[in-house]
């Protein structure tokens, strides 16, 4: 980014965990007046470090639960069929092959955990799948792009 300080960096962590939170509280904790919170954000408005303010909501009917499925395929011959039926899979949002024998990585987004595993029940019942290695479902995110959150 562009010359930002730590304090800079800070209030955007902030505000990236919650950007309603008010310029006092980011004050009080990074050590600042309010209308220095304040000017800074406008600074960072204005270099485009901050391209906009937004909310994200997960609704029920929304998919909310994000996992990682390392799968491995049994032959190299039925690895491009796996690779091709796991992105049209609605639930596979990012599908990779990975280097040497660690097989295909998955991120799955489900609205809830029943319906992961019977995702994961799918992919240990095919005959092109070795193995599910490691199902890791996430907590929190951290990160998302470019975006720490």
């Amino acid at each position: 980014m562009k010359n930002l300080d730590e304090k800079d960096k800070r209030i955007l962590e902030m505000l990236i965990e919650d950007s309603r939170r008010p310029y006092h509280e980011i004050a009080s904790e990074v050590g600042l007046s309010e209308s220095t919170v304040r000017k800074r954000v406008i600074r960072l408005q204005e270099q485009n470090v901050i391209e906009k303010f937004t909310i994200k909501i997960c609704r029920e009917e929304e998919r909310c639960i994000y996992a990682f499925i390392t799968l491995i395929p049994r032959n190299q011959s039925e690895l491009k069929q796996l690779l091709r039926e796991t992105q049209i899979l609605p639930q596979c949002e990012e599908v990779y092959f990975l280097a040497g024998e660690c097989g295909i990585l998955v991120k799955v987004n489900v609205p809830e955990i029943t319906e992961l595993d019977a995702l994961i029940e799918n992919f240990r019942g095919r005959s092109d799948v070795k193995s599910v290695e490691r199902v890791c479902v996430c907590l929190k995110t951290i990160k998302n792009g470019n975006k720490s959150i």
